[in-house]
């Protein structure tokens, strides 16, 4: 499935608004951005779903929903985590954006994630979801 690249740590990333026909050309993007600061990027399918992924370093996270913006909003959880593990901070639009510990995965496991909703328009089933 095609899906849209934007860049919400980055306005000014060419690759803004250009479409991804393939998982392999998404994954390079996704690994590139894992060299600067901890942001959001959105991956905007053309079956009206979107995955809002967030990338670091060495762990991410995920939110499935609506491209309308409609509910149910679905978060990548991790399991094994409690509440209180804190929060890690994305750039989204040039806000730092806190995300709950919990919520993140390992990088490997967000870049699976991306490249299966590239592929399949879906969520994973690899990892676990809750609604926010």
């Amino acid at each position: 499935m095609n899906v849209t690249f934007v860049d919400m740590g980055d306005e000014s990333n060419p690759l803004n608004g250009s479409t991804i026909r393939d998982s392999g050309q998404l994954l390079q993007i996704l690994r590139d951005m894992q060299g600067r600061e901890p942001s959001f990027c959105e991956l905007l399918g053309e079956n009206g779903y979107r995955l809002t992924v967030g990338i670091a370093p060495t762990f991410g996270c995920a939110q499935y929903s609506h491209s309308e913006g409609d509910s149910p909003y679905l978060v990548t959880v991790d399991e094994h985590a409690t509440p209180d593990d804190g929060c890690k901070g994305f750039l989204y639009q040039n806000t730092l954006t806190e995300v709950l510990t919990r919520r993140c995965l390992p990088i490997r496991t967000i870049l699976d994630v991306a490249a299966f909703f590239q592929e399949t328009g879906n969520r994973s089933p690899v990892v676990s979801w809750e609604e926010v």
